[in-house]
């Protein structure tokens, strides 16, 4: 059975605005799966060619407008964590020395030493510093008023941060002495810097997938996040240890395991956030009205982005109970 397609005006219109493959994104979970002998693992191949009764090119439509709303909803979170971020790390450095970014007596030694390539660690993030900071000048007067100014002295700490890439943060935060560190992650929510580590890089993945990316539903991002008990303050991201908390197949990979620590970063900071009620808006928004072959709901949070099926009576969503 093909798509229905009620008006092909309309339908022609969203191919072009859209494209026909980052379409067949949301197409895809239309299709009728293939029965378990004809599955092809080697290929990836799970379904027929054919589409569930009732399935609709208005489903595929409204399945996209409101993919792409929660790709802006989270980009929002994301700019914002960001900002923080940079904040943080800048103001955490800047108490030890102005130049404190470049000066292996104000990170960690060992870590600085560390071999990267022909290089180590420290000379790779010196000259990514550098290159940031010739790239802005171009088009940042405070640069260049430093630099023509004060020649010979480091660009500050709190210049450079607002200057790097976003995913350049990361590399700055892991050659953090483990004290600066752990103040920054503690800011955060989480007790150990190794894991706020492992989570700055998710968000950047995140604003990535957010801004570029063909899709946030039924996305499988490349990196798995794994919690253990203890390693952030409170226990709002408790319910992500329990080994089932979703239906949906690579759980530690998808939407949801993102966005939960996401919510977690900002609420955890002093300055609080709304941004858990405005993705919660966003998602109660997510209603497609097609059933599979044995009658069950076809897509939903809970079997196509990792959410629990309770979720939004959880408090990490509850930010201002």
């Amino acid at each position: 059975m093909g798509l229905e397609v009620p008006d092909r005006r309309v339908a022609l219109d969203c191919l072009t605005r859209v494209g026909y493959f980052r379409s067949a994104a949301y197409r895809y979970v239309f299709r009728e799966h293939l029965a378990p002998e004809d599955v092809d693992e080697r290929l990836r191949q799970y379904r027929r060619d054919t589409y569930v009764p009732g399935a609709s090119i208005e489903h595929v439509m409204k399945l996209e407008a409101f993919d792409f709303k929660l790709g802006r909803v989270c980009l929002e979170g994301l700019l914002d964590f960001e900002v923080r971020l940079r904040a943080s790390i800048a103001h955490t450095l800047a108490a030890k020395d102005v130049a404190a970014h470049v000066s292996v007596e104000c990170l960690d030694r060992q870590k600085c030493n560390q071999p990267k390539g022909e290089t180590t660690k420290f000379e790779a993030w010196v000259e990514t510093c550098r290159q940031a900071v010739r790239a802005a000048a171009e088009d940042e007067d405070f640069l260049t008023h430093h630099l023509l100014k004060y020649p010979r002295q480091e660009v500050p700490v709190w210049a450079v941060t607002e200057v790097l890439s976003f995913g350049s943060l990361p590399y700055l935060f892991d050659l953090m002495v483990s004290s600066d560190a752990r103040a920054v992650a503690q800011s955060f929510g989480f007790t150990h810097p190794r894991m706020f580590g492992v989570v700055i890089r998710m968000m950047v993945d995140f604003r990535n997938a957010s801004a570029h990316g063909p899709r946030l539903f039924n996305r499988v991002f490349k990196r798995a996040f794994s919690l253990g008990p203890h390693q952030t303050s409170g226990d709002m991201l408790e319910h992500l240890l329990a080994a089932e908390f979703t239906a949906t197949p690579k759980p530690k990979q998808r939407l949801y395991i993102y966005a939960a620590c996401l919510a977690f970063v900002l609420t955890s900071h002093s300055s609080g956030s709304a941004w858990p009620l405005a993705f919660k808006t966003q998602l109660r928004k997510f209603h497609v009205d097609v059933r599979a072959e044995d009658g069950a709901d076809l897509v939903s949070p809970y079997l196509s982005m990792g959410f629990p099926r309770n979720w939004e009576d959880l408090a990490l969503w509850k930010p201002n109970t």
